[in-house]
């Protein structure tokens, strides 16, 4: 018995030492334009040894002008606080409207952004999924996945931030514990409120 036991623990040990132990971390928002919800969004934190995974999926239906049915899939992934990879899909009405990947090769960022080849050299430190579980004290700016480029950031007030894009969009993030609790969002024709679901 005692020979087998210690034949268990070789095997089992060294095998178990290899394999890296993931803890997850949700959280869910309630996506609204004016006082009418129109979809869900999911984040997700997941760690797994050195890498770090933010996920985000996103469901809405609504109409402005005409209907809209999006369907949102992002993951960036991050290393040693570097993003080493990301992936997005977004559908609008079933149609892909944005279709992107970017991976780090050690000096640059390379992939491609709806079927043409792009690269992105200088470092990212902080993107747009990982707003959700970080509060960017001290950023200046964070890179959109979707549109493969920086936007500028500025701190509005204690925990709250101003996210410039293009078109004269914006969005404001707000903060308690470090974990984004709304974010309010200015578009051409409507405002969209995504704000975190009570536990």
């Amino acid at each position: 018995m005692k020979k087998t036991a210690w034949i268990f623990l070789l095997l089992t040990i060294p095998l178990g030492s290899w394999i890296p132990v993931s803890h997850f971390h949700y959280l869910n928002y309630d996506i609204f334009i004016s006082e009418n919800k129109i979809g869900e969004m999911r984040a997700l934190k997941n760690e797994t040894g050195s890498v770090i995974t933010y996920s985000i999926q996103t469901n809405i239906a609504f109409k402005v002008f005409e209907e809209y049915d999006v369907n949102y899939q992002l993951s960036s992934s991050y290393k040693n606080n570097l993003l080493i990879e990301t992936a997005l899909k977004n559908k609008v009405n079933g149609k892909i409207e944005n279709n992107v990947h970017l991976k780090w090769n050690g000096t640059k960022y390379v992939g491609h952004s709806n079927g043409k080849e792009v690269s992105v050299n200088e470092k990212i430190n902080q993107s747009i999924a990982r707003m959700y579980f970080h509060e960017p004290v001290g950023v200046s700016k964070i890179f959109s996945e979707k549109q493969m480029q920086f936007h500028p950031l500025r701190q509005n007030k204690k925990n709250e931030y101003i996210l410039h894009l293009e078109d004269e969009n914006k969005s404001k993030y707000t903060y308690h514990n470090g974990i984004c609790t709304e974010v309010n969002s200015t578009k051409s024709f409507f405002k969209v409120l995504i704000k975190l679901r009570p536990n």
